[in-house]
């Protein structure tokens, strides 16, 4: 288990039935959204210079007891996320847990 220490401004979670394709399709999410230090852009034809933050969203377990959890907090807050690989795609971390922390972004 890893962990990643955020400065969270929501979560959002939901379910429905997608019928884009035709044929109806079930789908699931759950998000934690951050803010990350904006960072400038630059190639060889562009250059965009950033201030201030960026948002971010990270997956989390699809749990209603975890979205509780986090539907309680008083955001912004600064939270340590727990993070395992997603069973879906282990390549990929998922939230599954979290801890409100001290800190200054």
């Amino acid at each position: 288990m890893s962990t990643l220490t955020v400065l969270a401004i929501g979560v959002v979670m939901g379910n429905g039935t997608s019928t884009k394709s035709g044929t109806p399709k079930p789908y699931q999410f759950a998000n934690i959204q951050y803010l990350i230090p904006a960072k400038d852009f630059s190639n060889d034809n562009t250059n965009i210079q950033r201030a201030g933050k960026d948002m971010r969203e990270i997956n989390m377990s699809f749990d209603q007891i975890l979205f509780n959890k986090l539907k309680g907090i008083n955001y912004p807050a600064t939270l340590e996320l727990q993070l395992e690989a997603n069973p879906e795609n282990p390549e990929r971390n998922i939230v599954v847990d979290f801890e409100s922390v001290e800190a200054d972004f």
